[in-house]
This record gives structure tokens, sequence and C-alpha cells, in this order.
């Protein structure tokens, strides 16, 4: 089989090479590593090697640790032992590690694209490496609009600088809607021509399934609820399935768990360097716990499995807790995975989607949720209202993915820009909204001759 244990081998012989790809500069895409690109992908078998070490990007440090980390950090679920400025929302702009971390999953992305259209075969599984890759070019866009962009407005100017070939100059930031348009032709190429997705094997590949609930996700954020509730309800509709036991997800069915759609298939390297695959060492030790208004909100819910105590002391109360989604390691390692997509959010996207689009089924966004809860051993809820629903819905996506990827973070963003909830009622620093979207690395703006524009307030 294809997506078994020789391509994890694969992506480790491209290690090195994709390492040297980490640009602080993003607008200089040419590949490092100086390969002949001639001949580094000559065949079907070749380029899917070299997809096999783009996937690489989604355990590495940027998109499997840092993003999730520092915009949980942002909300309100996540602490840190020590001071943060994504915990103040006060980011200046001399960063770089989460803007260049998604350009260079669509460096790599890009690379697989160019090399592999350009095989004179009729080898179906060129279609399908192409997808894929495409898949992951629309994930690292995505991600860059909601951290970089105005993603709320579709007429601001704000959006990303989009970067369609491996090779291509430095260009200014396309609008929103534009960078929409282009993110969701990816994921329209990707839901056409991507495997299946397949029950009891590990999730760490695109699949016409995960294009459809990432869709479903982005076409939520842009606003387009009709369609982001019919296609999140065709996901809903399987093969995945919603897990029996929470707990154990997290703790051992990890990226095989039936319910997770995209995952990081992390493992146990020769050398054990914590930042190098997935999640490192910082979520599962002192360095990152829950906060105590989050394990407040669990204490009355049946996922406060998540919240560990203190290893050291576990009888003290007041000692640290721990995020019991990331305190069992692989393999013996000190690294955990990544979840990109779960179909519980699948289910709470169409809960949202149908209270939110015109006409929508109240009855049957309350449902949604209500299916979420009961799997989750909890009882059913009820709300009469659109608000009463909207409140019900962030909850419960608070309950269910808070101290995960940070959704729980860009719910916030888009329930104060829809007029659902204030920015001072969720977060005292949260008092300029202009930081609710990162800054532009300054290396990025000043080495494109200010060609890349910065965000306003910065």
């Amino acid at each position: 089989m294809r997506k078994n244990l020789h391509y994890i081998i694969c992506a480790w012989i491209l290690l090195i090479l994709i390492q040297s790809c980490k640009l602080t500069e993003v607008t200089d895409l040419k590949p490092e590593f100086k390969l002949d690109e001639g001949t580094v992908v000559t065949d079907v078998a070749s380029a899917d090697k070299l997809l096999a070490g783009t996937y690489y990007s989604l355990r590495d440090e940027a998109m499997a640790n840092q993003i999730p980390l520092n915009t949980s950090l942002m909300g309100v679920n996540i602490v840190k032992s020590s001071t943060s400025p994504y915990s103040t929302n006060s980011v200046q702009p001399s960063g770089s590690g989460l803007y260049s971390g998604p350009y260079e999953l669509i460096q790599t992305a890009n690379f697989v694209i160019d090399k592999t259209s350009a095989l004179q075969v009729t080898d179906p599984r060129k279609t399908q490496i192409i997808a894929e890759a495409k898949f992951l070019r629309a994930l690292g866009h995505f991600y860059l609009l909601r951290l970089f962009g105005q993603f709320w407005d579709l007429n601001s100017k704000y959006g990303i600088e989009i970067k369609d070939k491996a090779k291509s100059p430095v260009s200014a930031r396309a609008g929103v809607q534009t960078s929409y348009d282009f993110i969701l032709a990816d994921l329209d190429e990707a839901i056409a021509n991507c495997p299946e997705y397949k029950r009891g094997v590990a999730k760490g590949y695109a699949t016409k399934l995960a294009a459809k609930a990432l869709k479903a996700r982005v076409l939520l954020y842009q606003k387009d609820y009709t369609r982001a509730a019919v296609l999140a309800r065709e996901v809903m509709a399987g093969p995945a399935v919603l897990s029996d036991d929470f707990l154990k997800m997290f703790t051992k069915d990890k990226y095989n768990s039936d319910e997770v759609i995209l995952a990081s298939v992390t493992f146990a390297n020769n050398n054990n360097k914590y930042f190098e695959n997935g999640k490192d060492y910082y979520w599962m030790s002192d360095g990152v716990f829950l906060a105590d208004a989050y394990k407040k909100k669990l204490a009355g819910d049946k996922r406060n499995v998540i919240i560990v105590k203190n290893a050291a002391d576990p009888a003290d109360s007041t000692k640290w807790r721990g995020n019991g989604k990331f305190a069992t390691p692989l393999e013996g390692s000190r690294n955990d995975t990544e979840y990109y997509l779960r179909l519980a959010e699948t289910y709470l996207i169409y809960a949202e989607a149908e209270t939110r689009r015109i006409g929508g089924s109240l009855t049957d966004a309350l449902a949604a949720l209500n299916t979420v809860r009961l799997k989750r051993g909890m009882g059913a809820v009820s709300g009469s209202s659109p608000a009463q629903l909207l409140a019900l819905i962030r909850a419960e996506k608070e309950l269910e993915l808070g101290a995960e990827s940070g959704e729980d973070w860009f719910d916030i963003v888009r329930y104060i820009k829809n007029g659902d909830i204030t920015a001072s009622s969720v977060k005292l620093s949260l008092t300029d909204e202009n930081k609710l979207i990162l800054p532009i690395p300054q290396i990025s703006v000043d080495g494109s001759n200010q060609i890349i524009q910065q965000n306003p307030g910065y």
C-alpha cells in the first residue's frame, strides 16, 4: 500500500532538503537545496516520494507546533509559564515563524505540482499526486489568510501573497475575495481527484473527505453559510465516524482514529529531536497548560478527562495541571500529533452554518450540536433563537476543540466580526481589533521593497 511505512521513510530521506527551506524571507522561494530540477521527478514513483516529503510540513515545527500553540495563547483557554506577546495580544512585526511555515508547505507543494504536471505519463496516480499537493497548498494559504489577512471582509485588500508557482517572484497581497477564490479552486480539484478516505488507516494524507471538510471550514469563514452547510452535511454522512471514547482518541488512537480526518503522522525519529516532529515536549510538560477559566468550563463536562494533574504531586490540586490531549507521546518519543481536521468540528461547522444561513433550520442545527454532546456523554441542550444557538455552538466548540489547534481563537475573531460578542468581553487585552490578525514580518515587508503591505495598526 502506498501510504505505509515506506513513505514515512521517504519523508525522512527528504528531511534535510525540506528543513533547508525554512525561509524567513518568504518572497524568495527558490529552493535552497539546489536540486537538479530535470532529474528530481522523472516518473510517478519519484513524484510520490517528493509528495511524501511535502507531507513532512504537517508535522514540522511551524504547522504542527507553533501555529496551534500561539493561536491558542491568543485566545483564552491556554496559558504559558513564561510571558508571551501572543498571550497579551501584542505581537510585533519582528517574528517570522508563523508566516514562513505555511509558505514552506506551499513552496514544497508547488514544487510537486510543477514537476508532476510536466510528466508525460498516463498513470492515474499522477492526477492524485497533483490533487493532494493542491490540497496542501490550499491548507497553507488558508492558514496564512486567517492569521495575517482580514478574512472576514471580502472587500478588503488585505488578503495574502498567493504563490501558485515554485519560483514565483514577489507580488502584492491579493484581496481577500481573490485569496478565497484561489484556495477554493485548489480544494475543488482535491475533492475531484484525491484518494478516498479509508477507515482503519493512518489519517495523515489528503483525501476527498479531508478536502470537503476543509472547504466547509473555509466557506464558514467566508460567510458562505449555505454552501458550508451543504458540504459539512456531506462530510457528516461518512465514512468518518465520531469516536466513542474521547480520551482514547488522543491517548491511544491518535491519527488512526476514524473520527480524525487529517492529522500529522508523527513518529519517533532517530535523534528524538523534539523540534522536528509534531507537537513538542512543551505541550506535555509544565510549559503550556490549561487556563483556570477553561478548567472551570470543563468541570461540569465529561471531556474534563483531558485535565491532567502534575505527575510529581497528583494529590495537590493547586499544582499545575496539564493538557491530556497531548500527554501521551507517540512511540516513546517526546512528540505528539497535530489534528488538522476532526469530524466533530464538521458537525459544529454545520450547526453554525445552518443557524446563520438565510432560511436555515434551527432544529437541524441543534440536532447536529447535540449529536456531538451525546457522543461525549453529555445531555442535550436547547435554544430557541439564532443568538442562543450561536452561543451554545461556540461554547461547545471550546469544550470539544479547545487547547488543541487554535480553532477556539478563530471562533472568537469570527464572532467578534459577526457582531455576536465584543472583544473586551472575551479578553481584556483585546482592546485593538487590528490585533485580531498578526503583523506581516517586517523582513518580508522590507525585503519586498514595500510591495507587500503591512497590516493596519502595525
